[in-house]
């Protein structure tokens, strides 16, 4: 969803089976955010979008793990 895995800190781990919105992990600092289609999905994941515009702005830290591509801005 929108901001899905914002202000993540240290120590905090989140997978997503699916997609996310714009300002996906914005202001991350810490942790770990697993991001990929759900296993029924029929599309190649390398050739679609599956985070949002804006994605990891403002991020300073943490791990991200995205199966597929990211909307327009990603990680300002």
């Amino acid at each position: 969803g929108q901001s899905f895995g914002a202000f993540m800190a240290p120590g905090i781990a989140v997978t997503l089976e699916g997609d996310a919105n714009d300002y996906f992990g914005k202001g991350i600092s810490g942790g770990r955010i697993v991001v990929f289609p759900p296993k029924t999905a029929t599309f190649v994941a390398e050739d679609n979008i599956i985070v949002g515009n804006v994605s990891l702005y403002g991020a300073t830290g943490g791990e991200v793990f995205c199966r597929g591509q990211a909307g327009e801005r990603f990680a300002v």
